[in-house]
């Protein structure tokens, strides 16, 4: 899979989890400006990552619960060896029987610091 720009839907969850206040969220939200989508997770799932590989240490920023269900997803930061932390992406915690073909809409999230 090449890049790609983020769907509406993406971009809309991406600026809801920056929303939240968490340290040094600042360059995180600069990032989101530019990120694009260079991979999705291969069981069909709406996961999404915004670079190539895990780097050297992954971290969870923000969580969140879908309202209505017992599902979630987390914004992941990477460390980049030159860049520091960088958004990794945003992974679906699915536990209903089937995962849906997109984020849940920002209007249906619970979101926390993690």
């Amino acid at each position: 899979m090449g890049t790609r720009p983020l769907t509406q839907r993406e971009r809309a969850v991406l600026e809801a989890l920056l929303a939240v206040d968490v340290q040094n969220v600042e360059p995180l939200r600069d990032q989101a400006a530019e990120a694009v989508v260079v991979g999705t997770c291969g069981c069909g799932c709406p996961s999404i990552d915004f670079q190539r590989g895990r780097g050297l240490g992954m971290g969870i920023r923000v969580n969140a619960g879908v309202r209505g269900s017992h599902d979630g997803l987390i914004l992941y930061t990477i460390q980049d060896p030159q860049r520091g932390e960088v958004l990794g992406g945003i992974e679906w915690v699915g536990v209903e029987k089937t995962d849906p073909d997109e984020l849940s809409s920002p209007e249906l999230l619970d979101i926390r610091a993690a």
